[in-house]
């Protein structure tokens, strides 16, 4: 082979790399149909139809008038614009991009165009990497018992520089003033709010989050490359004021961070996961699992922080923060200076934080401002370092996964019988408690179906909502526990199991005898519809007593509850314990013996045991 003939050859080989590395050409039809395109408009082709949607809900994001429901049209009339109108290149950047890299010459029909507000404003930005960061659960608002996600933006050197030059993006409802309660869940439920994404400094996030709610932020670092994020700051620039539905349950802050990752990086589908509901923890595992997480960073809040510097100190020392932090005058007495110079730093140390948690929620009080000054000019007087005892928990996406069926067999009233039961989400009081907080129980969609050995079918139990926040007071913090459920039901009434209607729900308080459990007691009370006691409606206040405790691999849960109905002069308890051991980390086997006594207003009673073991799986 001559040399000519050799560089021929490999002339032609550098020309094959080239071209197998560029974008090639596709036709507009083609082109309008790619993941790209589609993942620009969020539309999301469902299975088994032909029909079309995007999930943005606002006119102002479409060019053509049928531009959410056809995207050929959209992209046509995208092309006239780029060619016609400067402002389009400002104001849809991700569009422009993708449309003069895949059609041929179209960059030089484009009007010539200089976008200062956005070239500003990814300058202020100046992201070089992006963090997906998850705020776990918050125990007393129903709304965040979920937990949240949202992404961080980080400059360059962010380790160095702090996380506090960082930005964060957040889509979230928009709650007019006076919304809430009933009427908050039941918008939320059905899209009644608009959704929109709002970017602010992290810092801010940190104080909502992490200090005013107490909630553990979880960082989970993306490996997203410099185009990939261009591209995706590109299409937040295009979302500013635009208008989503918001759904609690599926269109929520997670969903939409999802569908800003396809389009950062084209193929991944992540959206496609959750066809019906999206829980923001499951996101965080999809996002895993998809290879996007090159790190994770645990940050945790001040009660956290707290918690575990107090842990490092014995019953007299914990009086001896309390009483510092309530008179500085402590600092001289003999019982103080006797103790060592580090046990000192930690005691003062955690008075200061203790004040500073009270000012948090409290205001800026005068009085606790000015001890909390003279507390730390005497901790800036003696340095020493103090370990702050912080043991990082297992991160909630290693815990259990959130839908659960399960399978068992048991005896209800001296009869046999096959139980099954599935839960579309997420975690009750006696599940595998890795990755979750003790003490809390929240569970939608919840049904319980038996088959007796006669092959009769009966719906035992349909739950829409069951919620159990249980909140330990200490001599520091004195937080209410609380219950609520709303649920279809058997229950024993005129000489055979009836399938009533109820709600119910209560608050107390719990304590914390030993470590890991939970001692607690409730003020309840029930509003029952059954047809079989002389009113429909039927009021009863109640007790419910109750003793939890985790240990690695298991948990026991004891309980006493009673119901006294006022009118109908109808009594209901219960006596149950239920026992449950960790398998794996999505199986699990539980145990429940329970003791039942009915009294009617003839006082004709009936009692019965009921026996149940059930093999759990969570997927």
């Amino acid at each position: 082979m001559t040399a000519k003939s050799t560089f021929f050859i490999m002339l032609c080989m550098i020309l094959l790399s080239i071209t197998s590395h560029a974008k090639m050409p596709i036709p507009v039809t083609e082109l309008a149909l790619s993941k790209q395109w589609l993942a620009l408009l969020h539309i999301k082709p469902q299975k088994g139809s032909s029909d079309l949607q995007s999930y943005v809900d606002d006119d102002t994001f479409f060019l053509a008038v049928d531009g959410a429901t056809n995207p050929e049209n959209e992209l046509l009339a995208s092309i006239s614009a780029l060619k016609t109108d400067k402002e389009f290149q400002c104001r849809f950047p991700a569009r422009t991009e993708l449309l003069t890299r895949y059609i041929n010459g179209l960059l030089n029909n484009a009007s010539d165009a200089e976008c200062i507000e956005y070239d500003q404003w990814i300058k202020k930005l100046n992201t070089t990497s992006v963090v997906l960061v998850f705020a776990a659960a918050q125990l007393n608002s129903p709304s965040s018992m979920y937990g949240h996600t949202f992404l961080r933006f980080d400059p360059e050197d962010v380790e160095k520089n702090s996380t506090y030059l960082s930005y964060a993006l957040n889509f979230g409802a928009t709650i007019p003033d006076g919304d809430g309660g009933f009427l908050y869940a039941v918008r939320g439920l059905t899209g009644g709010y608009p959704g929109n994404f709002a970017a602010n400094p992290y810092f801010e996030k940190i104080k909502e989050y992490n200090r005013l709610e107490n909630r553990d932020l979880w960082e989970y670092k993306l490996n997203l490359t410099q185009d990939e994020i261009n591209t995706m700051l590109a299409h937040m620039w295009e979302l500013q004021g635009v208008n989503f539905e918001y759904y609690f349950f599926d269109e929520n802050c997670s969903f939409r961070l999802l569908e800003l990752l396809d389009v950062a990086r084209p193929g991944l589908k992540l959206v496609d996961h959750f066809p019906v509901t999206t829980i923001p923890l499951d996101t965080v595992r999809v996002v895993e699992a998809a290879g996007l997480v090159s790190d994770v960073y645990y940050r945790e809040s001040i009660l956290t922080e707290l918690e575990g510097q107090l842990a490092q100190l014995s019953a007299t020392e914990r009086s001896m923060v309390l009483a510092l932090s309530a008179d500085e005058q402590l600092l001289t007495s003999s019982e103080f200076t006797a103790l060592p110079l580090d046990k000192q730093q930690i005691i003062v140390d955690s008075a200061y934080r203790y004040l500073r948690y009270q000012n948090t929620f409290n205001g800026r009080q005068q009085e606790i401002t000015r001890r909390s000054f003279l507390l730390l000019r005497h901790l800036n007087k003696n340095i020493v370092d103090i370990d702050k005892n912080t043991v990082q928990p297992i991160r909630p996406d290693k815990g259990h996964k959130t839908t659960m069926f399960s399978t068992g067999l048991g005896e209800s009233d001296g009869q046999s019988f096959l139980q099954l039961q599935y839960r579309a989400s997420y975690h009750d009081l006696l599940d595998p408690s890795g990755g979750y907080y003790s003490g809390m129980s929240l569970n939608m969609m919840n049904a319980i179906i038996r088959v007796y050995r006669d092959d009769k079918f009966k719906l035992e139990k349909a739950e829409l909502l069951d919620i159990v926040s249980l909140s330990p007071r200490s001599d520091f913090f004195t937080p209410w526990s609380w219950k609520a459920n709303i649920s279809i039901e058997q229950q024993w009434t005129d000489g055979k199991d009836t399938l009533v209607t109820q709600g119910s729900g209560g608050g107390g308080i719990s304590y914390q005898p030993i470590k890991n459990s939970q001692l607690f007691l409730l003020a309840t009370a029930r509003v029952e519809f059954n047809k079989k006691l002389d009113h429909l409606v039927s009021i009863a206040p109640g007790l419910h007593l109750g003793f939890l405790i985790n240990w690695n691999n298991a948990g026991l849960l004891l309980e006493v509850e009673h119901y006294q109905f006022i009118v109908d002069q109808t009594a209901r308890s219960r006596v149950a314990i239920q026992q449950s051991w960790q398998l794996a980390v999505n199986d699990s086997l539980r145990f429940s013996a329970a003791y039942h006594r009915v009294n009617s207003k003839q006082s004709i009673e009936h009692s019965y045991q009921e026996y149940k073991v059930e093999y759990r799986h969570y997927f």
